[in-house]
Protein backbone atom coordinates (compact mmCIF):
# COMPACT_ATOMS: atom_id res chain seq x y z
CA UNK A 1 0.00 0.00 0.00
CA UNK A 2 2.67 2.29 0.75
CA UNK A 3 4.52 1.38 -1.88
CA UNK A 4 1.16 2.30 -3.98
CA UNK A 5 1.22 5.99 -2.52
CA UNK A 6 4.71 6.46 -3.11
CA UNK A 7 4.64 6.00 -7.05
CA UNK A 8 1.32 7.64 -7.31
CA UNK A 9 3.69 10.81 -5.30
CA UNK A 10 6.28 10.24 -7.64
CA UNK A 11 4.26 10.23 -11.12
CA UNK A 12 2.31 13.26 -9.97
CA UNK A 13 5.73 15.22 -9.58
CA UNK A 14 7.01 14.01 -12.60
CA UNK A 15 3.88 14.91 -14.67
CA UNK A 16 4.03 18.28 -12.96
CA UNK A 17 7.64 18.88 -14.27
CA UNK A 18 7.27 17.49 -17.23
CA UNK A 19 3.69 20.16 -17.61
CA UNK A 20 5.52 23.16 -16.33
CA UNK A 21 8.54 22.37 -18.79
CA UNK A 22 5.91 22.62 -21.74
CA UNK A 23 4.86 25.39 -20.87
CA UNK A 24 7.85 27.20 -20.77
CA UNK A 25 9.04 25.87 -24.24
CA UNK A 26 5.78 27.37 -25.35
CA UNK A 27 6.36 30.55 -24.21
CA UNK A 28 10.09 30.75 -26.43
CA UNK A 29 11.14 33.11 -29.16
CA UNK A 30 13.39 32.98 -31.39
CA UNK A 31 15.63 35.99 -33.32
CA UNK A 32 15.06 36.02 -37.14
CA UNK A 33 17.76 38.03 -39.13
CA UNK A 34 17.68 39.36 -42.79
CA UNK A 35 19.90 41.03 -45.03
CA UNK A 36 20.23 43.17 -47.92
CA UNK A 37 22.85 44.80 -50.06
CA UNK A 38 23.10 48.27 -49.88
CA UNK A 39 23.85 49.21 -53.45
CA UNK A 40 25.23 52.89 -52.63
CA UNK A 41 27.43 52.02 -49.85
CA UNK A 42 27.89 48.13 -50.71
CA UNK A 43 27.34 47.20 -47.56
CA UNK A 44 25.55 43.96 -45.90
CA UNK A 45 22.98 45.56 -44.01
CA UNK A 46 20.98 43.20 -41.60
CA UNK A 47 17.70 43.71 -39.68
CA UNK A 48 17.47 41.41 -36.49
CA UNK A 49 14.10 40.98 -34.92
CA UNK A 50 12.32 38.43 -32.11
CA UNK A 51 9.86 36.15 -33.35
CA UNK A 52 7.48 38.40 -32.10
CA UNK A 53 8.41 41.09 -34.68
CA UNK A 54 9.80 43.23 -32.11
CA UNK A 55 13.32 44.71 -33.15
CA UNK A 56 16.26 43.34 -31.51
CA UNK A 57 17.61 47.07 -30.37
CA UNK A 58 21.13 47.54 -28.72
CA UNK A 59 22.16 43.83 -29.54
CA UNK A 60 25.49 42.98 -29.48
CA UNK A 61 26.93 42.81 -32.94
CA UNK A 62 30.87 40.94 -33.22
CA UNK A 63 32.61 40.14 -36.21
CA UNK A 64 35.46 37.45 -37.08
CA UNK A 65 37.67 37.41 -39.52
CA UNK A 66 38.65 34.63 -41.60
CA UNK A 67 42.17 34.97 -40.88
CA UNK A 68 41.83 35.12 -37.14
CA UNK A 69 38.15 33.44 -36.21
CA UNK A 70 38.89 33.71 -32.45
CA UNK A 71 39.81 37.25 -32.11
CA UNK A 72 36.83 39.54 -32.97
CA UNK A 73 38.12 41.77 -35.65
CA UNK A 74 34.75 44.64 -35.41
CA UNK A 75 32.37 44.66 -32.31
CA UNK A 76 29.20 46.79 -32.23
CA UNK A 77 25.74 47.42 -31.35
CA UNK A 78 22.54 47.15 -33.74
CA UNK A 79 20.23 50.31 -33.76
CA UNK A 80 16.74 50.82 -31.79
CA UNK A 81 15.67 48.98 -34.99
CA UNK A 82 17.72 46.07 -34.87
CA UNK A 83 19.64 47.24 -38.10
CA UNK A 84 23.60 46.83 -38.69
CA UNK A 85 25.63 47.40 -41.34
CA UNK A 86 28.97 46.13 -42.22
CA UNK A 87 31.51 45.51 -45.08
CA UNK A 88 34.08 42.98 -44.75
CA UNK A 89 37.73 43.51 -45.94
CA UNK A 90 38.26 41.84 -49.29
CA UNK A 91 41.46 41.46 -48.66
CA UNK A 92 41.44 38.66 -46.68
CA UNK A 93 39.27 35.64 -48.27
CA UNK A 94 37.23 33.19 -46.58
CA UNK A 95 34.32 32.84 -44.87
CA UNK A 96 33.72 36.24 -42.05
CA UNK A 97 31.38 35.13 -39.53
CA UNK A 98 29.16 38.12 -37.87
CA UNK A 99 27.30 36.77 -34.82
CA UNK A 100 24.34 38.82 -33.06
CA UNK A 101 23.52 38.50 -29.40
CA UNK A 102 20.97 39.89 -26.35
CA UNK A 103 19.84 38.30 -23.41
CA UNK A 104 20.68 34.84 -24.33
CA UNK A 105 19.30 34.60 -28.03
CA UNK A 106 21.63 34.52 -30.91
CA UNK A 107 22.00 34.68 -34.24
CA UNK A 108 25.13 33.68 -36.45
CA UNK A 109 25.42 34.61 -40.51
CA UNK A 110 28.55 33.21 -42.58
CA UNK A 111 29.80 35.86 -44.98
CA UNK A 112 31.82 34.23 -47.84
CA UNK A 113 34.62 36.41 -49.50
CA UNK A 114 36.24 34.76 -52.23
CA UNK A 115 39.09 37.19 -54.78
CA UNK A 116 36.66 38.32 -56.61
CA UNK A 117 34.98 40.07 -53.82
CA UNK A 118 31.54 39.28 -51.59
CA UNK A 119 30.16 35.90 -52.56
CA UNK A 120 26.78 36.90 -52.46
CA UNK A 121 24.87 33.79 -53.48
CA UNK A 122 26.79 32.24 -50.62
CA UNK A 123 25.71 34.37 -48.01
CA UNK A 124 24.22 31.94 -45.22
CA UNK A 125 22.92 31.17 -41.75
CA UNK A 126 25.10 29.07 -39.51
CA UNK A 127 22.69 26.41 -38.51
CA UNK A 128 21.34 26.31 -34.90
CA UNK A 129 18.64 26.67 -33.40
CA UNK A 130 17.97 29.45 -31.38
CA UNK A 131 14.97 29.65 -29.35
CA UNK A 132 15.27 30.87 -26.08
CA UNK A 133 13.24 29.60 -22.98
CA UNK A 134 11.08 31.64 -20.53
CA UNK A 135 11.46 31.66 -17.18
CA UNK A 136 8.84 30.65 -15.00
CA UNK A 137 8.14 33.72 -12.43
CA UNK A 138 9.09 32.43 -8.80
CA UNK A 139 5.52 33.15 -7.72
CA UNK A 140 4.23 31.19 -10.45
CA UNK A 141 6.53 28.09 -10.22
CA UNK A 142 5.66 28.30 -6.20
CA UNK A 143 1.66 28.21 -7.13
CA UNK A 144 1.85 25.72 -9.47
CA UNK A 145 3.97 23.41 -6.62
CA UNK A 146 1.67 24.33 -4.31
CA UNK A 147 -1.13 23.37 -6.06
CA UNK A 148 0.37 20.19 -7.78
CA UNK A 149 1.31 18.68 -4.01
CA UNK A 150 -2.66 19.85 -2.96
CA UNK A 151 -4.13 17.50 -5.58
CA UNK A 152 -1.77 15.22 -5.10
CA UNK A 153 -2.10 15.11 -1.66
CA UNK A 154 -6.33 14.95 -1.82
CA UNK A 155 -5.91 11.98 -4.08
CA UNK A 156 -3.83 10.39 -1.82
CA UNK A 157 -6.77 10.75 1.07
CA UNK A 158 -9.24 9.98 -0.81
CA UNK A 159 -7.56 6.58 -1.72
CA UNK A 160 -6.86 5.76 1.63
CA UNK A 161 -10.52 6.51 3.11
CA UNK A 162 -12.14 4.13 0.98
Amino acid sequence: MMKTIKMRILGSLLTLSATLGIASAAWGHSVETDYFVDLFSDELAFTSTYSTGEPMAEATVTIYAPNNPDIPWQEGTTDEGGNFAFLPDESIPGDWRIEFGQGGHQDIWVIPVTGNGIDYENISQDFHQDIHYAELAPELLGISAALGLGIIVVATRRRLSH
